[in-house]
């Protein structure tokens, strides 16, 4: 048994800390935007201080060069998700669903948590399929191109790849007719878990590893090696448990990929050119984790 000194109060924190801000901005009226930016900015304040004071390994600290990678992408990955709701929103406009489905008559206190699992499935799906190689790995592969996990690593994802998450994500929750207001809250426990589970921060959920993401499970998801590659959900390890995808006990050797020097961790640009360019194959990376650049 745990005990309380072992949990990871940075990530059950980071929870308390989302679930009061949500209840603030209810209270208050506030809009979507608000709701998830002002939680961004309240989580990864959080988890920077926790990765300050109680890291859980000190050689996953971010360092100046993560910083400045992380910082581009977070800022293509801000106007991405924009033009992803605008192109999402008049799709839906165009197809007259808003409000239209089923989900549309739910209280807001069950079409959250709703919202929140059916979205992760679509995304679990999508993760697979990424990981089978192909185009989309090699969209994916900026994600693990990291050898270390922090929480503003988080970032380092392709603009591309958010596309595609957010599509599979949002779009069928909007054509089941749940609201804006669920769709954002479940937005923002999807956000927080992202956040969390990549958080360089000590500490076990103990048995609420099989109700939530943590560091713990996605952690074994960025190992070099594919057969432990495993945990495709990220907030929820619900479609993990029952497709046969979910490994809890224990921590990878390594996180990273197999894969040549190029483009380096570091290389934003590169990185995200890295899907536009003309594929090659390392002799000595064979499958999804090992493709070359």
């Amino acid at each position: 048994m745990h005990t309380l000194t072992h949990l990871n109060w940075a990530h059950l924190g980071a929870l308390l800390l989302a679930a009061a801000w949500a209840a603030l901005a209810l209270h208050m009226g506030w809009g979507n935007l608000l709701l998830l930016l002002g939680g961004l900015l309240l989580v990864l304040g959080w988890f920077a201080l926790w990765e300050w004071r109680r890291p859980y390994r000190e050689d996953w600290r971010a360092q100046p060069a993560d910083r400045r990678r992380d910082a581009l992408f977070a800022l293509a990955l801000l106007a991405t998700d924009a033009l992803a709701d605008l192109l999402i929103r008049g799709l839906v406009m165009q197809l007259n669903a808003a409000g239209a489905g089923p989900a549309a008559t739910l209280p807001l206190w069950l079409a959250v948590p709703l919202a929140a699992l059916l979205g992760e499935f679509g995304d679990y799906w999508l993760h697979r399929l990424k990981h089978r190689g192909g185009w989309l790995w090699r969209v994916h592969f900026v994600h693990h191109r990291p050898t270390a996990l922090n929480v503003t690593n988080n970032f380092t994802t392709h603009p591309l790849d958010l596309l595609l998450r957010k599509t599979v994500h949002v779009l069928p929750l909007w054509l089941a007719g749940f609201d804006a207001q669920a769709i954002a809250l479940a937005g923002l426990f999807s956000q927080t878990q992202s956040f969390a589970t990549h958080a360089n921060t000590r500490g076990t959920l103990g048995w609420l590893n099989y109700l939530i993401g943590s560091a713990e499970l996605h952690r074994w998801h960025h190992s070099v090696n594919v057969a432990e590659a495993l945990n495709f959900g990220t907030a929820l390890p619900l479609w993990d448990q029952l497709f046969g995808t979910y490994r809890r006990h224990g921590a990878p050797q390594r996180v990273g990929v197999n894969a040549p020097a190029e483009p380096d961790q570091h290389d934003g640009l590169g990185l995200l050119l890295h899907p536009l360019r003309p594929r090659r194959r390392h002799p000595d990376a064979p499958g999804a984790h090992g493709e070359a650049p």
